[in-house]
């Protein structure tokens, strides 16, 4: 119930439907989140295209989303706009997450991500591939160890330029330079597996992959956000490797209307 309550008041937040001004509800759009359901004006989506679809094609507002998710989105279509119009601020930490059972490999996530915070490889990860992105987004090589573990890591393209898939269907940016860093710090080859962002805990908790690279957790304790929000159940989540905050895009002719 407190899930429920929150989705719906995070609507309200986000589109100023309990003004007198607006007699309707305001529709947004969503990834889907993996640990709750959607509510009244909320819609999920399971994967970046279609929602973006729905909003150009105004079944929907807006799209909720993260920052750097709306940059990229207002640089690639001139039809879109950032609406930062928001009563509340909502920031997220980005962790990756392993079955519960698996918390050896998480230990050792954790030792790579603390190690890349200390000696700066993840800010300049975050200033190249997320800050400043190139355009196309590049590709990544991710390295091969002769011998070595695989571990098999879900990504979805469903946040870019965070976590961002090219055309030809190989991961790019961001996601490729952080997996291939940690390959190189842990000893374990990373083969990528491409998911909608709806499936990822599915292919998870039924052993399709050992590794989803993007669950999000409320970077603050007393967050209105449940912290389980985006995490399901037997699924324990590293220390986060990246923190955003939500914000809207709209289309740019219905942008003053929030």
């Amino acid at each position: 119930m407190l899930k429920k309550i929150f989705l719906i008041l995070v609507a309200m937040m986000i589109c100023g439907c309990g003004s007198q001004e607006q007699s309707q509800p305001t529709k947004i759009g969503t990834l889907t989140q993996l640990n709750s359901t959607p509510e009244d004006n909320l819609n999920f989506y399971d994967n970046f295209n279609s929602m973006q679809m729905a909003l150009s094609s105004k079944n929907i507002a807006a799209v909720q989303t993260y920052s750097s998710v709306a940059q990229y989105m207002t640089k690639n279509n001139a039809d879109f706009v950032i609406n930062d119009e928001q009563t509340v601020q909502i920031v997220d930490n980005f962790c990756f997450a392993m079955r519960e059972d698996n918390s050896d490999l998480r230990n050792v996530f954790d030792n790579a991500i603390n190690g890349m915070k200390a000696d700066g490889t993840l800010d300049k990860f975050i200033s190249t591939y997320i800050n400043s992105p190139d355009e196309p987004i590049k590709s990544v090589e991710i390295p091969t160890i002769d011998g070595a573990e695989t571990i098999r890591v879900a990504v979805t393209g469903d946040l870019p330029p965070l976590d961002f898939v090219n055309a030809d269907g190989k991961p790019a940016g961001f996601n490729t330079a952080v997996l291939s860093e940690i390959s190189k710090r842990i000893g374990k080859n990373v083969e990528i597996i491409q998911v909608d962002s709806s499936a990822r805990g599915a292919a998870l908790t039924s052993g399709q992959v050992d590794v989803i690279f993007w669950v999000v957790v409320p970077a603050e304790e007393n967050s209105a956000r449940p912290k389980d929000f985006d995490t399901p159940e037997g699924v324990a989540v590293t220390v986060p490797y990246y923190q955003d905050r939500v914000t809207n895009v709209t289309l740019a002719g219905i942008a003053a209307a929030f």
